[in-house]
């Protein structure tokens, strides 16, 4: 089967020049609504400047008769342009969230490599002027002393790593841009990740985030974050992840333009979780993960559609559906348990 690609920067395109043709038709609609004849910049052209009375009772109504039809087709290709760039920004703004979380990673790398980087050169600092001092008998039997070097001198020295890297530029969307900055430890503290398609859509993303080192070993257990994203459309979207350090457990929280929704996420033992999420509806789903065994466990969905049985991979997150359950009847609290028995009969 093959891939579907999406150009959603033709989409934004179209959308705009539905709206450009929108705009040049309101000026045929508005002189049709009043019967008159105009040129195609609006100026309003007299019977005289037309010459022929006749002729000009003839464009009166045709501009008259287009109206209606005209007026429609603006109504259409205002919803038509609505599809278009919907589709085209909700694409966009998956492919930028993946293009610069993607961006993140190889910004880790970059930053990874420059702590090792900058270990190598400080071990070639600590060693190079350093030597083994060795003693040995010469062809006279002779006690002598020589020295050897810890750093070969004929081994070229590993560059200065130079300042810790803090910026990158992607090219799998558009124009992307991320920067970040980092802490003692090479840990990103924060980070901006900035998409322009090029044609007017853009999408901004900036997380800080928070290290929780619980046991002093210089190594964080836990991370949670901030994130604020601006997306294509203009609307604001805020997540933000917060741990009890206690026992592991946090809560995510997601706000948007429909509301908040809310996960608190509990792990088990061996790995696995309780996951209870109440959406902007305030509908309830629970998510349990059990591990089993290596590489095996079992996952249970309940929500109001009812509830989901998975085996698989908990290491993965691949899992095979193996049943459902329907809701109980009258589980649904708008339902109505009788229709053909008033609330008011006794």
């Amino acid at each position: 089967m093959a891939d579907l690609v999406l150009d959603y920067a033709l989409l934004h395109d179209l959308a705009s020049s539905m709206r450009d043709l929108k705009a040049k038709i309101k000026t045929d609609v508005d002189a049709g609504s009043k019967r008159a004849v105009v040129t195609k910049d609006g100026t309003v052209v007299s019977s005289s400047e037309v010459g022929n009375t006749t002729v000009y009772a003839a464009l009166s109504a045709f501009f008259a008769g287009c109206n209606g039809p005209f007026k429609d087709s603006m109504d259409l290709l205002d919803k038509l342009a609505e599809n278009f760039d919907g589709i085209a920004k909700a694409f966009f703004d998956v492919d930028a969230d993946f293009s610069g979380k993607v961006d993140t990673e190889r910004m880790q790398a970059q930053i990874a490599q420059w702590q090792a980087d900058g270990k190598a050169y400080q071990h070639y600092l600590d060693i190079k002027d350093k030597s083994v001092t060795f003693q040995y008998y010469d062809e006279n039997g002779n006690l002598q002393t020589g020295k050897i070097g810890l750093w070969d001198p004929n081994q070229k020295p590993p560059d200065a790593p130079g300042p810790i890297p803090s910026s990158i530029d992607g090219t799998s969307v558009g124009s992307n841009h991320t920067t970040v900055t980092t802490d003692s430890n090479g840990n990103i503290t924060s980070e901006t990740t900035t998409v322009d398609s090029g044609n007017g859509l853009t999408y901004t993303e900036t997380t800080n985030y928070t290290y929780h080192d619980t046991n002093g070993d210089g190594k964080p257990e836990y991370v949670d974050y901030s994130s604020t994203i601006t997306h294509s459309d203009g609307s604001s979207e805020t997540t933000t992840k917060t741990t009890n350090t206690s026992d592991g457990s946090y809560v995510v929280k997601d706000t948007t333009k429909d509301g908040t929704s809310t996960s608190t996420v509990t792990p088990k033992p061996n790995g696995g979780s309780h996951d209870v999420t109440v959406d902007t509806d305030g509908n309830t789903t629970t998510t349990d993960v059990d591990v089993t065994g290596t590489g095996t466990g079992t996952k249970t969905v309940s929500g109001p559609n009812g509830t989901d049985h998975y085996t698989g991979n908990p290491d993965t997150g691949q899992w095979t559906l193996t049943s459902h359950d329907d809701p109980p009847p009258g589980s649904d609290p708008y339902a109505d348990p009788d229709p053909y028995i008033s609330p008011n009969t006794p």
